[in-house]
């Protein structure tokens, strides 16, 4: 768990959030419970088109059954994300871009460096969402407080 200081400044709050999201990745390409788990606040309310799960273990539960559960990789396009911090609180969204990596050797093929669509057909992009949530800070913590995930298009 990473702790961030007593004192945040909307910068230091802005990066914080990011990371929120980044360890949200980090959770679902790994298959990592216990992480995903602790991304969330108790009355915490994630919502797709599945349906709406409330809780850490309701929602982690849900992701954890999700059959590119740490088989796929889960990235995001920097660029696209936006974040407004209200002091502990903070509404951000983001792009998950999922991409089936189980033709390639992780030691040996950093992500970086693979050509996506029509450029490299062993990778396909299996799903996109957009991403609209909303953060609370807990301590000295980022949590999702709400997290609406709606389908993107799958991109060439």
């Amino acid at each position: 768990m990473r702790v961030l200081p007593t004192q945040q400044g909307p910068e230091v709050a802005r990066l914080a959030v990011k990371d929120l999201e980044i360890r949200f990745h980090e959770a679902f390409t790994c298959g990592d419970y216990d992480l995903m788990h602790s991304l969330w606040a108790e009355d915490a309310v994630f919502t797709n088109a599945l349906g709406a799960f409330v809780g850490p273990t309701e929602i982690t539960d849900f992701l954890a059954a999700n059959p590119g559960w740490g088989q796929v990789s889960s990235l995001s396009s920097n660029y696209k994300a936006q974040s407004d911090i209200h002091g502990h609180s903070a509404d951000f969204s983001f792009e998950c871009i999922i991409v089936d990596v189980s033709g390639l050797d992780p030691l040996t093929t950093p992500l970086s460096t693979i050509p996506f669509g029509s450029q490299n057909p062993d990778v396909e992009i299996v799903q996109h969402l957009n991403a609209t949530c909303t953060a609370v800070r807990s301590g000295n913590r980022w949590l999702f407080e709400s997290f609406v995930g709606a389908p993107g298009p799958i991109l060439p």
